[in-house]
């Protein structure tokens, strides 16, 4: 295994690792620590995860609704998978692996392909007030090399992210917001007319989800650490109409589409002390859709006082950026 690569991008950096194609890190300078969750072992940053999650992740539906910590396992073939570089300059690294995933709810197989492009791309308009950021883009190829008909595969990029603080997600509409885990509570997540927050804190294990035709391909991470405001956008691309997978535990077996995009997650401590960031593409089916999917999104990261961050942050996202307190 190849030591992680670091990419300088605008005021700071990214740090890329071969292992499980993960963005490991995201520094700026005004910033002591890492604005993205890793630990020791090399896991957290952003990766590469194949839907739907009750296909791949547990051995059966039935376990998964039984006990979902207990028998949770991440298909190794997917993380870390067998990654390789294939190509990496002073601004990119692209890399590749061939994957092989069994459906656990039907046994349909589908082998593919995956190529990933990580990037750094020039910082976005607005960045004033003292405000420093690091910005690249992520590029997600699937590519379809067999499989039993029907066999599906979407993929979905998790980026683990720190508490405490709040993700805002602007809408289109007010959205009817799907539950995966536990019950959300009556403080974790504030559905209003054009924008959803949730709470990253450590206090409940929940997931939840945004329509494709609801979110407007745009989320941001906002957190006080420190005195220093910081501010994870990202952006990315959503087709309403076309195939989004991942569906919740209560789904029923032969539900083969879910209708989500956009996806948060928050730790309660169970796995670890971070919250997720994550978004899906449409996906894969064998003899329903195209062989190949290609999706690019990028990601800013910026950090300075509140009110700049904040202002920064309401002119890409186009709604407050206001944290639950």
């Amino acid at each position: 295994m190849n030591d992680p690569l670091t990419l300088e991008s605008g005021d700071g950096s990214i740090t890329v690792a071969e292992h499980g194609a993960r963005v490991l890190a995201c520094h700026l300078p005004n910033v002591a620590d890492n604005l993205f969750f890793a630990n020791e072992q090399g896991t957290g940053g952003d990766r590469l995860w194949i839907a739907p999650e009750v296909a791949y992740y547990w051995p059966s539906l039935e376990k998964a609704r039984q006990d979902p910590v207990r028998f949770a396992a991440t298909p190794p073939q997917v993380d870390p998978g067998g990654y390789t570089i294939a190509e990496e300059s002073n601004h990119h690294v692209k890399l590749v692996a061939a994957m092989d995933v069994t459906d656990s709810r039907n046994g349909t197989s589908i082998g593919f392909d995956v190529e990933r492009t990580i990037a750094v791309t020039a910082a976005p308009p607005g960045i004033s007030g003292g405000l420093t950021a690091a910005s690249f883009t992520l590029t997600n190829h699937l590519i379809l090399r067999h499989g039993d008909a029907g066999a599906l595969a979407g993929a979905w990029d998790i980026l683990q992210v720190p508490p405490t603080g709040t993700l805002i997600c602007p809408t289109t509409r007010r959205a009817e917001v799907t539950s995966y885990y536990d019950p959300f509570g009556d403080k974790h997540v504030q559905v209003e007319n054009r924008r959803v927050r949730f709470l990253i804190d450590r206090q409940r294990r929940i997931k939840m989800g945004i329509p494709a035709d609801a979110t407007t391909g745009r989320m941001a991470y906002y957190r006080v650490a420190d005195g220093v405001a910081t501010l994870i956008v990202r952006l990315f691309n959503v087709l309403p109409g076309e195939p989004y997978v991942d569906v919740p535990r209560s789904a029923e077996p032969t539900q083969r589409l879910g209708t989500d995009a956009l996806q948060a997650y928050c730790d309660d401590g169970t796995f670890g002390d971070f919250g997720e960031m994550e978004y899906h593409d449409p996906a894969l089916i064998v003899g329903q859709s195209i062989p190949r999917r290609v999706a690019t999104s990028i990601t800013h990261a910026v950090a300075g006082n509140e009110n700049a961050v904040r202002a920064f942050g309401e002119s890409m996202l186009g709604v407050p950026i206001d944290p639950i307190a």
